[in-house]
């Protein structure tokens, strides 16, 4: 069969050439406009797919699952039959051996190769991740009875990386920090098992991707889509949100983007709303960085490897499993609060800042709306103390944002606070939250003359903020108080023009 589908005469469609593509479970021929995978008839113990009814069930979830996020790209579950004069692609049917019809793609356009490029944009990152939220918020939410996402599903998958990762793979230095994180894998997994559970209960445990780093995105027509989600094991897709986003973070970090994957998370987040789980986030990075030492390691050992792969993965293990032991033991982090008058570019620079620190950027004039039911760029009334901007409900937004706050900096993470903080009262409120639970807090004051706040009020649009110039009028008479803490940490930014965020991260430090 192999043989026979490797001639053009074999497709239905003009075909020139067909290139083979491998996999260690598949194999995919690229003809012409379209490209045919086919499941290799093996067992490998998490994967079965010895029985020819096995591969067709595969190759529509396969169809199903992909089919949701990349409808462009998965086409269609087809059929090779093969006979003395040669091999046909056709209809599924009787005993023709299934494939997945997909659209064919360049490979220089999947998102690890234009990383490498150094085309890789953050403004797509953050489109996708808005649609991604938009995706998962319409998937249906395990339960208990199915067995997926609880606490001990959590655990179990985590503590087996440990099992799995060869001994003589890891140098000194890593059979040490490995010994850790073991411990620290399972401290963690007994005190975050109320939350983990409690999660599943929330619907927050979904059929998602699975996979979801640089290697399956694709850049197509202008905006990134996923594909070759896991089809095979239904626990490796039906996971946590957190779990989700925090792959593609972890891969980016990975590869020496950290702010780009900072980027993409604060742009999931602001789009889902799930700040509490923020708590979980080191957990997650911490098992997706092991996975792939645990790969690493793998490959390590096995018959064939030329001594400059087995140096590039031991590359791989050390790298993967240093930056699990800087996720299970983080710096102390930074509280930084973005203050100022409308206009004043602090939710310019907060975007542009955290993902540098890297940080949470929990922004205002999003969770206001939010706590609304609104969408953030949904018009609303930013009359004077009426509204959405009553006393009452600031007070309701600013409590949001403390506990946001609160379970980031808890769970180690460093977090922007964006809003405008006229008060002096609020800005020592959360210096002194950001003080008990160990962070480093900063207030940057973003200022800009007059008319510079009058010109950029009056010109935005499409932005959350509901701000005009008769808010911004108020906000200038406003007499400016500066407490006892903010006077140790407070740092004045002019804003008037472009502030380099790398430069300020690193100020910050």
């Amino acid at each position: 069969m192999i043989d026979g589908l490797c001639r053009p005469e074999a497709y239905p469609h003009p075909v020139d050439a067909v290139e083979r593509v491998e996999t260690h479970i598949s194999w995919v021929f690229l003809a012409g406009e379209y490209a045919y995978k086919f499941k290799k008839p093996l067992d490998l113990g998490f994967l079965d797919f010895r029985e020819r009814g096995r591969r067709v069930h595969y190759c529509r979830e396969e169809l199903r699952l992909n089919g949701r996020l990349a409808p462009d790209l998965y086409l269609e579950v087809v059929g090779a039959r093969c006979t003395q004069e040669g091999c046909r692609i056709g209809p599924l049917e009787d005993d023709a051996e299934p494939a997945v019809r997909m659209r064919r793609f360049p490979a220089e356009a999947q998102l690890d190769r234009l990383l490498e490029a150094g085309r890789l944009d953050g403004a797509a990152l953050e489109a996708f991740a808005g649609a991604l939220a938009e995706f998962q918020r319409s998937l249906p939410s395990a339960s208990r009875k199915d067995g997926y996402g609880d606490a001990a599903s959590v655990a179990r998958p985590a503590l087996a990386n440990f099992e799995a990762i060869p001994a003589d793979a890891l140098g000194a230095r890593e059979k040490a920090s490995l010994a850790e994180l073991e411990k620290w894998t399972r401290a963690r997994a007994a005190a975050l098992a109320p939350r983990f559970d409690a999660r599943l209960d929330a619907g927050l445990v979904r059929e998602g991707h699975g996979d979801l780093h640089l290697s399956n995105l694709v850049m197509l027509d202008g905006r990134i889509a996923a594909f070759d989600g896991i089809e095979f094991d239904p626990a490796l897709r039906w996971i946590d949100l957190q779990s989700e986003v925090a792959f593609l973070l972890m891969d980016l970090e990975a590869r020496g983007r950290r702010d780009l994957g900072w980027r993409f998370y604060n742009a999931w987040l602001a789009a889902f709303g799930d700040h509490d789980g923020i708590a979980l986030l080191p957990w997650y990075l911490v098992y997706r960085h092991l996975v792939r030492a645990k790969i690493a390691a793998i490959r390590l050992g096995q018959s064939g490897v030329s001594a400059r792969e087995a140096e590039q993965a031991q590359q791989r293990v050390a790298r993967h499993v240093r930056f699990a032991a800087a996720h299970a033991e983080p710096a102390t982090p930074r509280l930084v609060l973005m203050h100022g008058a409308s206009g004043s570019g602090k939710s310019y620079l907060a975007r542009r800042l955290a993902p540098h620190l890297p940080a949470v950027w929990v922004r205002s004039d999003v969770e206001r709306k939010r706590l609304h039911g609104l969408e953030p760029t949904a018009e609303a009334s930013a009359d004077l103390g009426a509204g959405l901007y009553a006393a009452a409900a600031s007070a309701r937004t600013y409590t949001r944002l403390a506990e946001i706050a609160r379970t980031a900096l808890s769970a180690g993470c460093s977090v922007v606070v964006d809003a405008a903080f006229l008060e002096s009262e609020r800005r020592e409120f959360f210096l002194e939250l950001g003080l008990e639970q160990g962070a480093r807090p900063v207030v940057l004051a973003c200022q800009a003359p007059p008319e510079v706040l009058r010109r950029r009020v009056a010109t935005r649009h499409g932005d959350p903020s509901d701000a005009g110039l008769e808010v911004l009028e108020a906000q200038l008479a406003r007499p400016i108080a500066i407490g006892p803490l903010e006077s140790r940490c407070r740092m004045n930014v002019d804003t008037s023009g472009d502030v380099d965020p790398v430069a300020l991260a690193k100020r910050l430090e």
